[in-house]
């Protein structure tokens, strides 16, 4: 574990800000966002629909507020990403007979096909951003974000 400074301030250089991991995944994340999003756009879907329909391919019939945790996107950003999808055929929503009181999401035929056929893009993102890097540090990388993530969970 990290020992605090006695007295932390703000760094005084780039290289020192630049030594916080939370500022290089905020890079990183940004950075990745905006150059999927470009990749992404040639095969006619964003980032925000192709994480929808990449969470829907593996869990059928989430409700809005699952999606939105699921793609980190805000509630009201991901019901209305839900209402264009459904308006393109994408995703339709039905209410399941052992609860009627819940309202599910799920991929149509032309949302998997989408998905599919965008699928090339993120797996060349995937071959881009990890270029050059062993899979051993890929792997420590993993284990180290994975906990980063449960530690801002609990």
């Amino acid at each position: 574990m990290q020992a605090m400074p006695d007295n932390p301030s703000p760094p005084a250089t780039l290289a020192e800000l630049e030594a916080q991991l939370s500022y290089l995944v905020n890079r990183l994340a940004s950075h990745s966002q905006s150059r999927l999003g470009i990749m992404l756009k040639q095969c006619g879907a964003s980032l925000i629909v192709l994480r929808t329909l990449s969470v829907l391919h593996i869990e059928h019939g989430l409700t809005i507020n699952e999606i939105a945790e699921r793609t980190f996107s805000e509630q009201s950003k991901a019901s209305r990403t839900i209402d264009s999808m459904v308006a393109a055929g994408l995703v339709e929503r039905h209410t399941p007979d052992t609860d009627l009181r819940r309202r599910e999401v799920v991929l149509t035929d032309a949302g998997r096909a989408l998905l599919f056929a965008c699928w090339p893009e993120m797996e060349a993102f995937h071959t881009l951003v990890t270029k050059g890097i062993s899979k051993e540090d890929l792997a420590a990388t993993r284990r180290v974000l994975l906990a980063m993530t449960a530690n801002l969970r609990s």
